[in-house]
């Protein structure tokens, strides 16, 4: 009984990360994109989104919020550019609707690396090292040109219906608490994954009209809320040519060909008659 007294509790540590960072930044939206593409590269782009009325007001008290997370992306790419797997890391700023946009912009060789690269990346940052497991994903690759991708957010539930980890009046407090904390600070603010291919053939997302786009869009108090733990993002991504089509491309020319040869040998024959 001591020992599990002890024990942190996860669900708690789930709620008071996000906390915590809202008490650094403020409010912010999150946009994750991703492409897979038909050479079997991969490509992630991580935008967060920063008022810049606080980052103006922190500025103004002598304290730049920013100069760490750039200090994070320089170690970054210092660290990723060793790997071979991994062809460009970009971070770069830019300010839109009063917001200071940092991008971290990843390309590898291997998609199937891309979601373990990336939380290599994160290590670098204090910040986003705490909410690490919630923004990880990964994609397998499944047939020739098909990949899945999956990205799943706080812990899985029991058969129960309820999620993994003690109950207890102490938890539960904390976790009302922090809920309307979270209400308080993120207000309209979301987390939106988008995935990129040829063609998303099976997903539980929303899919634009040419289907080679699927997207997830969540309020960020959402995903710091109970209901959300346990959810799962997936697709089936057919980033080339779906196998169908190669005996199409394939053989067209061949006929043609064929036809040609044929042709010509006809031509020949009446002229030796």
């Amino acid at each position: 009984m001591a020992s599990n007294s002890a024990r942190p509790l996860p669900r708690l540590r789930w709620l008071l990360a996000p906390l915590m960072l809202l008490t650094l930044t403020g409010c912010f939206d999150l946009l994750q994109e991703i492409w897979l593409l038909p050479d079997g590269s991969g490509r992630v782009v991580f935008d967060v989104g920063l008022p810049k009325s606080f980052l103006d007001l922190a500025r103004t008290k002598g304290m730049d919020p920013l100069q760490e997370l750039r200090a994070a992306a320089k170690a970054t790419e210092e660290d990723l550019k060793k790997d071979p797997d991994v062809t460009k890391f970009e971070f770069r700023e830019y300010e839109q609707d009063g917001q200071q946009h940092l991008v971290y912009d990843l390309t590898v060789k291997d998609i199937t690396r891309l979601g373990e690269l990336q939380k290599r990346a994160m290590e670098h940052n204090a910040s986003a090292k705490q909410g690490k497991k919630e923004l990880a994903f990964h994609v397998e690759r499944r047939g020739f040109g098909e990949y899945v991708f999956v990205q799943r957010f706080g812990e899985p539930k029991d058969p129960s219906g309820t999620t993994n980890g003690t109950k207890n009046p102490s938890e539960q407090a904390a976790r009302d608490i922090g809920a309307q904390l979270a209400r308080a600070l993120l207000g309209n603010h979301f987390y939106i994954v988008r995935v990129h291919g040829q063609s998303i053939t099976e997903t539980n997302g929303t899919l634009n009209e040419k289907k080679d786009t699927v997207e997830w869009k969540y309020s960020l108090v959402d995903l710091a809320d109970e209901a959300q733990t346990g959810t799962e993002l997936r697709a089936v991504v057919q980033a080339g040519p779906p196998l169908w089509l190669w005996p199409v491309v394939l053989g067209v020319p061949l006929l043609v060909l064929a036809l040609a040869v044929m042709a010509a040998r006809r031509q020949r024959a009446r002229r030796s008659i």
